[in-house]
């Protein structure tokens, strides 16, 4: 009886068929159940289970980990010292989504809270859809359910969702269903609503992945899919961007002013050398997103799309506005494009592509895949084989996802050793070196050797991350962002040029990538120690107070003493590679996968982040000054400032005679800097933070004036005599500036 009352449900629904009841609880208790078991490997062995790399472990669980230590230490703080030598807290596109998948770090283990979220995220993407296209479609149960089951898996595959997502792009169906209410209201009670929903929209999800989307989105959607006429909904279109624009205001703020000062302008000199894409071009690209680019999973909705129309009989009217809607996100994307690529400063300042439409046919592929299973099970021919084969296919259509997700499991398994939060940040040397970092002393900065930028079907936690040393309390020279200081960008670009000479195809990737890589090749094939010289301008980095550096393969370099040696690891290592998959899925089920074997090197010309230097050299032009920094040793860098003469047009006539004097942190926190200092004569500080126009000084009380010194960092002038110098940062945003 169970089978046979299992079949009629995947039959398609005749004339004479009396639809079964709908009970709400049943849906709820399915939905749920069916997000923990595709999420459970995300959570289910605790600490030890899965996390995926990109864009999660190699910087948002990280960041996540590190603010909330942070704001328990320091409170809400507008300054992130740890990154890239520091930058504005505010324009971390975590940061407004921290209320609803941040805060929960300060209270609960972080692998605990990434578990929960990639739950919730699944739960909301599943249920909101199928409430959507039954609610609101009007689909029938199972073209629902396969609707919300293939928007639950996303990409069925180790692209899925991903902390970066927040509550925005999973929620997407809620956000339509809580629309088509607003709508329904009387017109100031539907604004207000709306303007509350808009709210809560940018307190909840990332506002430069989904909030720019979302507001272009949502009117898309009741216009051409829903058939809304304009004039009904503008207004309450018009409440929702406003309250997303009230609830991103401080962060909005934040890009607007820093924007100027990053690597904004570079990604506008790159565009400008990249050919502009043709028409043709534009439409082929457009097209291997919303139809192959993406197999099986658009392939799928395709098909199932066109089947629908091919048998349907009539009432094709919504499956066709949902298509142009998919045609409409899929050819925004290109949009975007082209836009980015011809008007590269008008774009907003953050990601590069603010009009990234593909994850709105990551939606909408789905729905259109659940209209033609709609279609197709509710006006098919009444013939008995058309009946079977739409039977069949539905079946396929459910099971297909399901069987999908086995083989993502599996190499999801395979990667359970090395993806997960114990390797990655209880590791006992890192904890370790961050008991280096202590109150009582200066601090330092550090530099992870033999990264590479993670890919979605690569990406492996053996690597070491820039990122993952923010977890421990580290601060680092390098690490990953798409709006880094356009000063510390130039400075980072001389860092690297050795390696930009070797591998020229990655230097545009330098705008978000700040890493000290080598291609994965050369890291497995190289047996002799790396020659750091040959890749790496190691005086730089340690002008930039990278005291120690982290590795994956023994370095070699005159100023640098081993720390750490991992022989122990390695011997672990190699013991782990030879088990096979299975023993390894046990051993870490036990709660043992072996740790990452690094290389620790103190780098003992690391030059201390206060110091004075001995003599000046002026520039007319930033590029001569930093061929000269590039060129310079440490001695030389440690002894002398190098300066724009704009800057300092009084030392143009009369070089200045410096007496190097000492300094000391007395307080050291993100937003708030104090140090005792002592020059027997007029003098000049170096302080190698990023430099930042919104940092002030005072000198014993007294306004002073923080300029750039060897371009990326702080130059303060200082007469003879003790001083006290108190830094505070204070952008434009900040209240009570």
């Amino acid at each position: 009886m169970r089978l046979a009352h299992l079949w009629n449900m995947l039959s398609p629904p005749t004339a004479g068929t009396v639809p079964l009841p709908e009970n709400r609880w049943h849906g709820w208790l399915f939905w749920l159940l069916w997000s923990a078991l595709i999420s459970a490997i995300y959570w289910i062995l605790g600490p030890d289970s899965y996390m995926r790399v990109q864009d999660n472990l190699d910087f948002n669980v990280p960041y996540r980990i590190a603010a909330a230590r942070d704001l328990l230490e320091y409170g809400w703080t507008f300054w992130q010292p740890r990154f890239s030598g520091g930058m504005p807290s505010m324009v971390h596109p975590q940061v407004d989504s921290f209320l609803v998948d941040g805060l929960p770090y300060l209270f609960f283990p972080a692998w605990a809270v990434y578990g929960f979220m990639m739950w919730l995220q699944r739960f909301l993407a599943g249920y909101f859809t199928f409430r959507l296209c039954r609610d609101v479609l009007k689909f029938d149960a199972i073209a629902a359910t396969f609707a919300g089951m293939a928007f639950s898996l996303y990409f069925w595959n180790v692209q899925d969702l991903k902390l970066v997502e927040a509550l925005g792009l999973p929620a997407v169906a809620l956000t339509f269903l809580l629309f088509e209410r607003i709508l329904g209201q009387p017109a100031k009670r539907g604004m207000l609503l709306a303007l509350l929903l808009g709210l809560t929209t940018a307190l909840v999800a990332q506002s430069v992945i989904y909030t720019f989307f979302i507001m272009l989105g949502l009117p898309f959607w009741f216009w051409i899919a829903r058939g809304v006429p304009f004039k009904q909904g503008w207004g309450c279109f018009a409440a929702f961007a406003i309250g997303i624009a009230l609830g991103e205001s401080t962060q909005l703020l934040a890009l607007l002013t820093y924007s100027p000062f990053t690597t904004r302008g570079q990604i506008g000199q790159i565009a400008q050398s990249v050919p502009r894409p043709s028409l043709t071009d534009m439409a082929r690209h457009a097209w291997e997103i919303m139809g192959w680019e993406l197999l099986p999973q658009n392939g799928l909705y395709l098909g199932l799309f066109l089947l629908g129309m091919l048998v349907a009989r009539q009432e094709k009217r919504q499956a066709w506005r949902l298509l142009g809607i998919y045609l409409v996100a899929g050819l925004g994307s290109e949009v975007g494009y082209w836009l980015q690529c011809n008007l590269p400063q008008w774009i907003p300042p953050s990601r590069g592509n603010l009009l990234d439409f593909n994850q709105f046919t990551i939606f909408l592929g789905p729905l259109l895949g659940g209209a033609g299973l709609d279609l197709a099970r509710r006006q098919a021919p009444d013939s008995r084989p058309m009946r079977l084969m739409i039977t069949l296919v539905t079946l396929l259509a459910l099971l297909l996802p399901v069987a999908n997700w086995k083989e993502v499991t599996r190499q999801l398994m395979h990667r359970l050793s090395t993806d997960n939060y114990t390797v990655h940040f209880t590791n006992p040397v890192l904890l370790k070196l961050a008991t280096e970092r202590r109150p009582d002393t200066p601090p330092f900065r550090v530099a992870s050797v033999g990264t590479w930028p993670p890919s979605i079907t690569a990406a492996s936690g053996g690597r070491i991350y820039p990122a993952v040393m923010h977890a421990y309390g580290l601060e680092t020279v390098d690490g990953y962002y798409r709006l880094h200081s356009a000063r510390y960008h130039q400075l980072w670009e001389r860092v690297v040029a050795k390696t930009m000479v070797a591998h020229p195809e990655q230097t545009g990737r330098t705008i978000k990538w700040y890493y000290l890589f080598m291609r994965p090749e050369e890291r497995f094939a190289r047996r002799a120690p790396l020659e750091m010289s040959d890749w790496f301008n190691m005086d730089l980095l340690s002008l930039a107070n990278a005291r120690f550096l982290v590795s994956q393969w023994p370095l070699r370099h005159p100023d640098l003493a081993l720390w750490h040696d991992p022989a122990q690891e390695l011997a672990q290592g190699q013991e782990w590679e030879a088990l096979r998959l299975r023993e390894k899925i046990w051993r870490t089920l036990r709660g043992n996968p072996p740790h990452h074997a690094l290389y620790v090197y103190e780098n003992r010309a690391a030059l201390p982040r206060l110091f004075f230097p001995e003599t000046v050299r002026l520039f007319q032009q930033p590029e001569a000054l930093l061929d000269a920094l590039a060129s310079g040793n440490a001695t030389e860098l440690s002894r002398t400032a190098y300066l724009e003469s704009r800057d300092f047009p009084d030392w143009q006539q009369t070089p200045p005679v410096l007496e190097p004097g000492t300094a000391r942190f007395t307080r050291y926190t993100p937003d708030h800097l104090e140090v005792s200092a002592n020059t027997p004569g007029p003098a000049l500080l170096l302080v190698t933070n990023s430099y930042d126009p919104y940092w002030r000084v005072t000198i014993n009380g007294v306004a002073g004036t923080i300029l750039p010194a060897d371009h990326a960092f702080w130059g303060i002038r200082l007469p003879a005599g003790n001083h006290r110098l108190v830094f505070d940062y204070h952008p434009p945003y900040r209240p009570g500036r």
